[in-house]
């Protein structure tokens, strides 16, 4: 199998084995671990498109990704909106402090991880404290914002098993 040099979006660059079919063409970034498709010289684009085509699994994770990023990003500007107002700026920091640490940990969301479910199990009661800090220091609008993560909690848990690896359906 041949080797091949790899650019990632992190600016990493690195030399790994050429994919095959059965990893779906995919390698992994060493440093951030993100998954990078490659088409190996000689196979056709059918092939490569058919073996790359994302499973189930990979799309639910894909959807999580994408919800968390969102959420992360009206986080961060519903606490920069806060922190401009006087009377709702520590509800302002509060909310940029954890749009970033989520923002930061949407890299490691994908089909197999099994840390994610106990995380998103565990965020129950932050949840919890969120929606009262939002509606005590910061306006009703966080309270909404808490809603949305509490339904995308509750969506991870009903796929756990994309990310436990146990047999079921996940929609």
């Amino acid at each position: 199998m041949a080797s091949i040099n790899v650019n990632c979006a992190c600016g990493n660059q690195f030399v790994t084995e050429e994919p095959t079919a059965d990893s779906g063409f995919t390698v992994e970034c060493p440093i951030c671990g993100a998954r990078i498709r490659i088409k190996p010289h000689g196979i056709s684009h059918k092939q490569f498109k058919a073996a790359a085509a994302p499973s189930a699994e990979e799309r639910v994770a894909d959807r999580i990704r994408k919800y968390e990023t969102i959420s992360g990003i009206l986080w961060l500007i519903i606490g920069a909106v806060q922190l401009v107002l006087v009377w709702t700026a520590a509800a302002g920091v509060w909310n940029i402090i954890n749009a970033i640490m989520r923002l930061r940990s949407v890299k490691s969301i994908y089909a197999g991880n099994p840390a994610i479910v106990p995380w998103y199990d565990s965020r129950r009661n932050w949840l919890i404290a969120f929606a009262i800090v939002n509606l005590v220091l910061g306006g009703v609008v966080g309270v909404f914002l808490v809603a949305f993560d509490w339904w995308m909690r509750d969506y991870v848990l009903r796929n756990r098993a994309v990310f436990e690896g146990a047999p079921s359906q996940s929609a």
